[in-house]
């Protein structure tokens, strides 16, 4: 990287990635250490740095080293992609944007450099980081997805830096996928109580859910934990949990109820357990009849990111009770197959 030389940089790096991945654990865990502190400063074809220090994770490193780099790196990158079409409808009269490729950049910067803004007081650096942006932004979330999965490692991102990820990750998510992925972890749930309310039985049961990715894994984690739901296949629990994610066209998740909140929202399947709007602070569901059939080919979304689901007790009567008075009645306002 210091003599500027891509063909060696892409042979160093394969280099590195066979001596790591060849000394085990440790190794590892060392070469992501030993990379971690550049990642600041990159940009571009460099950026790539960070996947190697991702795919290192992936082969059996600790991610913790990344911790205080990668979220920080990542955020900046999709706030600077976030700018790149305003910026460039501004200077290039009309032009379409580049496709995002590293050969492009050039084009970029002599571009953006005509855009008002920067004529007062952006350096050439910050403008070609800027345009460099506009390429590289999948390489910092590649990684950043791969160490995300990982409770240890969630729990030591700020929760400041959590709130910058899902409000940079939701700017530019129309246009990356891997930025909505980022999203999803960014608002993972971990430690998290929860109160669930059947209200046809009028029962209700505290549990703790932990590393869950999307609202239809919890389905499928719910009918597995609560007493007298309709129990899922032992295939739909070992793909939501730790087996093969993906179910086969003849098998997939069916969901043995409707979740809504305490407000009375209803929870898409595809959204995300940090929708539920917690009612006196506490995160509470209500149970309702399936209305329809909603099917899901997918127990996980995240294959590396293992959930907890822990039954802790059924609620008292006089607690059930009281859920019950507080809870807005259910809108139920949505699709059939929702």
């Amino acid at each position: 990287m210091k003599s500027g030389s891509g063909p060696g940089y892409q042979s160093a790096i394969a280099r590195l990635a066979d001596h790591a991945r060849a000394g085990g654990p440790e190794r590892l865990t060392a070469a992501v250490e030993a990379l971690a502190p550049l990642l600041p400063g990159l940009g571009g074809d460099y950026a790539m740095t960070a996947v190697l220090a991702g795919a290192c994770v992936e082969w059996g490193a600790s991610p913790m080293g990344l911790a205080d780099v990668l979220p920080r790196r990542a955020c900046e990158a999709m706030m600077l992609n976030e700018a790149v079409p305003e910026l460039w409808a501004r200077a290039a009269r009309g032009r379409p944007l580049p496709q995002p490729v590293s050969a492009s950049t050039q084009e970029l910067v002599r571009t953006l450099t005509r855009a008002t803004r920067w004529r007062r007081g952006a350096d050439k650096e910050t403008r070609t980081r800027i345009a460099m942006s506009w390429f590289d932004m999948g390489f910092w979330l590649k990684p950043l997805i791969t160490v995300m999965t990982d409770a240890a490692f969630r729990a030591a991102v700020p929760d400041d830096v959590k709130a910058e990820l899902r409000a940079h990750a939701a700017a530019v998510a129309h246009r990356s996928q891997r930025a909505a992925w980022v999203h999803s972890l960014a608002s993972v749930l971990d430690d998290e109580h929860l109160v669930v309310i059947d209200p046809g039985t009028q029962r209700g049961y505290a549990l703790t859910m932990s590393g869950i990715g999307d609202n239809g894994q919890l389905h499928i984690l719910l009918a597995d934990r609560l007493p007298g739901a309709d129990r899922p296949a032992r295939s739909w629990v070992e793909a939501a949990t730790s087996g093969d994610p993906r179910l086969s066209r003849d098998n997939p998740a069916i969901r043995a109820f409707r979740l809504f909140d305490g407000h009375g929202n209803h929870l898409s399947p595809e959204g995300i357990p940090a929708d539920i709007e917690p009612l006196d602070g506490t995160r509470v569901l209500t149970l309702h009849p399936p209305n329809g059939t909603y099917a899901s080919a997918t127990g996980r979304v995240f294959e590396r990111m293992l959930p907890t689901l822990r039954l802790d007790r059924p609620l008292e009567p006089a607690e059930t009770e009281h859920w019950l008075t507080r809870l807005t009645p259910a809108a139920e306002t949505d699709l059939p197959a929702d």
